[in-house]
């Protein structure tokens, strides 16, 4: 939290943030910690949550960055037609 491209969902409004709640359980075993988020009981199909994270992941395939991220783009790829690489498979 407060990183500048952090992902903060309704910080100052608890009550809002709930449609999102899971809670995390922190496992230790075979040498590592790691962190697992459960669903809670009383709202076990957590559809919001589940749609902003695939979106995220989506969003981050296709290039998308955070404001204030600093990642190089990629280099832009030259397009070619179909006929171009027909005409180069020809020869």
């Amino acid at each position: 939290m407060g990183d500048r491209v952090c992902l903060s969902v309704f910080v100052d409004r608890l009550e809002m943030h709930r449609m999102f709640a899971e809670y995390l359980i922190r496992t230790k075993g075979r040498g590592r910690t790691v962190d697992e988020w459960k669903a809670r009981p009383e709202q076990p199909d957590n559809h919001w949550l589940d749609c902003l994270v695939g979106s995220a992941v989506a969003a981050s395939m296709q290039g998308a960055l955070l404001f204030g991220a600093d990642r190089p783009s990629a280099p832009k790829r030259e397009r070619v037609s179909l006929k171009e690489l027909q005409r180069r498979k020809k020869s």
